[in-house]
């Protein structure tokens, strides 16, 4: 009994050291911070995000990384940009939910500026939805081929910006590809601009800070989260089973209507 107490304090301490870690890494006050639903949640999360960050090669602990060479075989959506483009279209001409209405959590951002952002899921963190990928079976099949852990068209219309803020989950990178791309449409990752364009994939760590601003027609994008290949199978386990509940809740709702 008393082994099994000493190595339940090494684990703990373990968790609390890497969620110190990552605190001092992030602009997070406290180690208990985050979008999970308990404290405890939150730091072994943020526990798992400095065990991540400490232990992916140092080349790979940048804003932006080249996506040719962490997934190459996103080659296929630049070779079928037009099939992609013109499936997006068609949904994105129709009515598609907003993003706060699918995930309460993403309302303070959504919300801002007042402008709409709006979202088709393929996929988040868990199965593909069957009939949103039957509305666009060609995007969904080249998506199914990659290992993609979110997939969505992102619509924003003109005038909407995304505050500073930065993902949760260190386990994943983005990836952006531009759909419908108006002039000066851009986001901002750590300080450094990316001009989004059509046809063009560009690949970042979300929890570097980052915004965005779309001064001048509708921006749509492919936006994909990727699990990182470089980092144990188990940290994607852990984080799925800490987010269930929250998982499941917005699977529910990420369902189009009104388009056959």
């Amino acid at each position: 009994m008393e082994s099994y107490l000493y190595y339940i304090k090494i684990i703990l301490a373990i968790i609390i050291f890497f969620s110190q870690k990552w605190r001092d890494l992030t602009d997070i006050k406290k180690i208990s911070e985050g979008l999970m639903e308990t404290k405890n949640k939150n730091i072994l999360f943020n526990s798992l995000n400095g065990m991540i960050h400490y232990s992916i090669p140092e080349k790979f602990r940048t804003p932006f990384l080249n996506w040719r060479e962490i997934i190459p075989e996103a080659q296929i959506l630049i070779d079928n940009f037009n099939v992609i483009r013109k499936e997006c279209l068609r949904v994105a001409n129709g009515d598609v939910p907003q993003f706060k209405d699918i995930d309460p959590n993403q309302k303070p951002l959504a919300d801002f500026g007042g402008k709409k952002w709006s979202t088709f899921f393929f996929k988040f963190h868990d199965k593909f939805n069957k009939e949103n990928c039957e509305k666009c079976p060609e995007t969904a099949k080249l998506l199914k081929t990659l290992p993609v852990d979110v997939a969505m068209f992102s619509i924003m219309e003109k005038g909407k910006v995304l505050f500073p803020h930065r993902g949760p989950w260190k386990g994943v990178l983005r990836l952006h590809f531009g759909i419908e791309i108006p002039p000066m449409a851009k986001i901002n990752v750590d300080k450094k601009d990316y001009f989004w364009k059509e046809g063009e994939l560009v690949l970042f760590d979300d929890t570097y800070i980052h915004h965005t601003s779309n001064p001048n027609g509708r921006r749509i994008i492919l936006f994909m989260d990727i699990k990182r290949n470089h980092i144990p199978p188990i940290f994607h386990e852990i984080a799925l089973k800490n987010a269930t509940s929250y998982i499941r809740e917005t699977n529910k709702k990420i369902q189009i209507k009104g388009l056959s």
